[in-house]
């Protein structure tokens, strides 16, 4: 373990640093890894809506060997904006992780809590740093998301068995679904388009969906441009719903694979409509993407939100954390006296497209 005199400040993050950044992630994780990208980190970074990024790093001389950084983020509570950030991508060089240099790149975000320009922000630490957080930052969870889950057996059963017995069937049930989603279809007069949206029809239909007052995340049109760009490296695929030709609403998701299992990671719904043909409409339709990606599951993760038309607990239950190896905690770091309600989980519309978890 190193000895050398490190020194830690805080920079804007400009090309020079993303070049830093790539290279020490590089040395951790696979190179396919987005966080080892420099234009994945440019688009993360330099290209934010809400503008400049900074971190925290760590240097021995001028290589870098530890980083903490945060993107600035716009959320909504009872009309009122309030400017926050994601924090993310801790990671220390191998030979350096001491307690101290822990200490020493989180002290200003998580201890000082001294976030340029921002009143709060919001986490979710991995399994590995999590215990850190909570043990030697003495930080405390706000709650936990909760994970909703839809399985199509037939596909599940194909993955685990290593060969396509239920291919048929799996078959048969597209078939059904298609002649159902064509049936709620008709008569909700609903219909789906992937086809890029016009900022004025986009506009009209999101100012129409912060009613609740939750504490929820920008959906502007600028954010939603920026979120699921395709030089985030990753393959988002954006479905937007359209009533009687007027946009109400869309649906995000991305394709992932976990324990060599296929699965649908819906990324959030956004919808200023609601009613049974509608919902089942969506329900089948995510069901039919699943059956037409090869996936096994549909996976959302989220804060528990009663007025969310995916939360028949039938239809779309949700996994018990004492099920899970490790419960996914939302932490919020707030410096400034803001709404004691807005620091209550229950009060959150929080779901994948907020966190830093692309």
């Amino acid at each position: 373990m190193t000895t050398k005199k490190l020194f830690f400040k805080t920079e804007r993050i400009i090309k020079r640093i993303i070049t830093d950044y790539s290279k020490l992630s590089k040395n951790e994780y696979k190179e396919n890894n987005p966080v080892c990208s420099r234009e994945h980190l440019k688009w993360k970074y330099l290209n934010n809506p809400f503008g400049f990024s900074y971190g925290i790093n760590g240097y021995d001389k001028k290589n870098l060997i530890a980083r903490v950084s945060y993107q600035k983020k716009k959320f909504f509570f009872k009309n009122k904006i309030l400017m926050g950030v994601n924090l993310c991508d801790l990671l220390i060089s191998k030979n350096y992780r001491t307690i101290e240099n822990f200490l020493k790149l989180t002290d200003e975000f998580f201890v000082k809590k001294e976030i340029p320009e921002c009143s709060f922000s919001i986490m979710i630490p991995n399994e590995k740093s999590l215990p850190l957080y909570k043990k030697v930052l003495r930080i405390s969870p706000i709650g936990n998301l909760e994970i909703r889950f839809l399985p199509l057996i037939t596909s599940f059963l194909n993955s685990l068995l290593g060969w396509k017995l239920f291919a048929p069937l799996n078959f048969l049930i597209e078939k059904l679904i298609s002649i159902f989603l064509n049936f709620f279809k008709y008569f909700s007069k609903i219909n789906f388009s992937v086809k890029k949206i016009e900022k004025v029809e986009y506009e009209h239909m999101i100012n129409k969906y912060y009613k609740d007052e939750l504490l929820q995340g920008d959906r502007s049109y600028e954010w939603i441009s920026w979120r699921y760009n395709k030089k985030s490296n990753i393959n988002y695929i954006i479905e937007y719903i359209y009533l009687k030709n007027n946009l109400i609403g869309y649906f995000a998701y991305r394709k992932i694979k976990k324990f060599r299992i296929n699965m649908i990671l819906l990324m959030e719904t956004v919808l200023i409509k609601k009613n049974f043909l509608i919902e089942i409409s969506i329900l089948l339709k995510l069901i039919k993407t699943i059956i037409n990606s090869n996936c096994s599951f549909l996976i959302n993760i989220r804060t528990r939100q009663k007025n969310n038309f995916l939360n028949n607990r039938f239809l779309f239950p949700f996994i018990p954390n004492y099920l899970l190896p490790n419960p996914l905690e939302l932490f919020m770091i707030n410096n400034s006296k803001i709404d004691n309600e807005a620091l209550n989980i229950k009060n959150h519309k929080i779901n994948m497209a907020d966190l830093d978890i692309f």
